[in-house]
C-alpha cells in the first residue's frame, strides 16, 4: 500500500523491534515520535500516524518518522478495512452505519498523509509516497444502504401504531436517514408526518404552594411554573417532540370549564382537565418547604511574622580606588502583621415534589422529590502592620472586596430559578 522507489524497507518484525527500542529524541518532533511509539504498542494506529505526521510537519527530514510513518499508515488502513469486512458479513440490519463510519475514517487517514509536505528520504534521497485510495464511491454506496435501512425501519414503525410514542420512534428513524443521505426519497415528508403525530402535548399546572410562605415571597409558585414552561419552549431541541401550553392558556381553559386544579387529582379530574386542554399528560407539583438561613458572619484573626532583607539606612565605604562613598545599608528585619478574615454565608432551600400523569388513565408516568439549595459564600481579609509579612494566601484574601449577602427575597428567587431550570431539563429528557 506504500511504495518507496529504490528503497528497501526492513522486515515487519525488524520494524516493530526497532520501534519498541526507539530511543528518546530531543525536540518536539522527538516527543511526538515517542508518543507515536506508545500508541502503536497498544494498537492505536491512527493516533500513532497522527503523531508521526505532526513530527514530519515539524521536521520533514526526520528519519525515524520517515521510516515508521508508512508502517503506521498501512496498519491504520488495514484495521479499518478489516472492520468493514467484518461488518459486511454481519446480519445486523444497521451494519451500514458502522461501514459508513469506517469509510469516513479511511478518508481521514488518507487526508493525514496527503497533507504532508514532499518527503525525501534522508539517506537514499528518494521520494517517499503513500498509496492512498479514493473511498468516495464506496462511502456513497454505504451511505445509500444505511439510509435505506433506516427508511425501511421508519416505515415499519410508522405502520405499527398511531400512538404518540410509536410515531416519535418512526420520526427519529426518518431523521437518521438524512444523516446519511440528505433529502433521501420522500423522507422529509415522512418525518414531518410522524413528528406531528409524535408530539407529546403537556400542561404544567401551577405548582401548589404548601410552604406557608406565599405572602412572604409573592407568587413564587407561579414564577417557578412560568419559568419551567419558558425554558422548555425556548429550546428548539426540546420542542421537537414536546408541546407545552402556557399557564395563562391553561388557567383560561380551566376557568371557562369551571375546573379547579388544587388538591389531589382523581382519574375523572385528570381526564377532564386533559380533555378540555387537549393534552396527553399533566405535570403537577407542590412546594412543601422554603427554608431560609439568614446571613451570618464570623471572623478569624491570626498573626504573621517574617524575616526580610530591608534597607535600614546608609553606610560609608572606600572603593578600590581609595575614594570614600555612601551606599544603602540592608539588614535582616523581623516584620509582623495582624490578619482578620471575615466569612459570610447564607442559604435557602426549596423542597417539594412533582408528578407526571397520563390524562386518559391518570397513570403515574414519573414522580420525584426535589430539594434545591442555593448558597451564598464570601470571604475576604484585612490586615494591620507590615504587608511584607503576609504570605500569598493572605495577600489574595486581602485583595478581595467586601461582599454582602443578598437579601432574603433575592436568595429565594435565585433558588426558584435554579429549581425551574432543573425541572425543565427533567421534562426535556423525559420527552426526548
Amino acid at each position: 500500500m506504500v511504495s518507496m522507489k529504490n528503497l528497501l524497507f526492513p522486515s515487519f518484525l525488524t520494524l516493530v523491534f526497532a520501534l519498541l527500542c526507539l530511543p528518546g529524541c530531543a525536540g518536539k518532533h522527538g516527543k511526538l515520535m515517542e508518543s507515536a511509539q506508545a500508541s502503536y504498542r497498544v494498537n492505536h494506529y491512527e493516533a500513532a500516524l497522527r503523531d508521526a505526521v505532526m513530527a514530519l510537519k515539524h521536521k520533514p527530514d526526520y528519519d525515524k518518522a520517515q521510516n515508521f510513518a508508512p508502517t503506521f499508515f498501512n496498519a491504520a488502513v488495514e484495521a479499518r478495512q478489516n472492520k468493514i469486512k467484518a461488518l459486511e458479513s454481519s446480519s445486523d440490519r444497521f451494519r451500514w452505519d458502522g461501514i459508513v463510519a469506517e469509510y469516513k475514517g479511511l478518508i481521514e487517514v488518507n487526508t493525514l498523509v496527503k497533507n504532508l509536505p514532499p518527503l525525501i528520504h534522508k539517506k537514499t534521497k528518494q521520494r517517499i509516497t503513500f498509496e492512498t485510495q479514493n473511498y468516495s464511491t464506496p462511502l456513497r454506496q454505504a451511505s445509500d444502504s444505511a439510509a435505506e435501512a433506516h427508511y425501511q425501519e421508519g416505515l415499519r414503525i410508522a405502520d405499527s401504531g398511531g400512538d404518540v410514542e410509536t410515531q416519535k420512534r418512526a420520526a427519529k428513524e426518518f431523521k437518521r436517514v438524512e444523516e446519511f443521505v440528505p433529502g433521501y426519497k420522500d423522507v422529509r415528508i415522512r418525518y414531518e408526518q410522524s413528528r406531528n403525530a409524535g408530539v407529546k402535548r403537556m400542561a404544567v399546572l401551577t405548582f401548589e404552594d404548601k410552604s406557608g410562605e406565599t405572602r412572604a415571597y409573592g407568587a413564587l409558585n407561579e414564577t417557578i411554573t412560568d419559568n419551567i414552561i419558558s425554558n422548555v419552549l425556548n429550546d428548539s431541541t426540546a420542542t421537537e417532540f414536546l408541546a407545552i401550553i402556557s399557564r395563562d392558556q391553561l388557567e383560561h381553559i380551566m376557568s371557562e370549564q369551571d375546573l379547579s386544579f388544587t388538591g389531589r387529582f382523581d382519574t375523572q379530574t385528570v381526564a377532564n382537565i386533559g380533555g378540555v386542554a387537549g393534552v396527553h399528560e399533566l405535570v403537577i407539583g407542590q412546594i412543601t418547604q422554603i427554608i431560609y438561613t439568614p446571613a451570618r458572619s464570623k471572623q478569624t484573626v491570626w498573626n504573621r511574622q517574617s524575616t526580610i532583607r530591608k534597607k535600614t539606612g546608609t553606610e560609608r565605604y572606600v572603593d578600590n580606588k581609595g575614594n570614600t562613598k555612601t551606599r544603602a545599608k540592608y539588614s535582616n528585619v523581623r516584620v509582623s502583621a495582624r490578619v482578620t478574615l471575615t466569612q459570610v454565608e447564607s442559604s435557602v432551600s426549596i423542597i417539594g415534589s412533582y408528578e407526571i400523569l397520563d390524562v386518559e388513565t391518570a397513570e403515574l408516568k414519573k414522580a420525584d422529590n426535589f430539594t434545591i439549595k442555593h448558597e451564598f459564600n464570601a470571604e475576604w481579609a484585612r490586615f494591620t502592620g507590615d504587608e511584607e509579612a503576609l504570605n500569598r494566601s493572605d495577600q489574595a484574601l486581602a485583595s478581595r472586596p467586601e461582599e454582602h449577602a443578598p437579601v432574603e427575597d433575592e436568595m429565594v428567587l435565585e433558588a426558584a430559578n435554579q429549581l425551574a431550570s432543573e425541572l425543565a431539563e427533567t421534562l426535556k429528557a423525559y420527552a426526548r
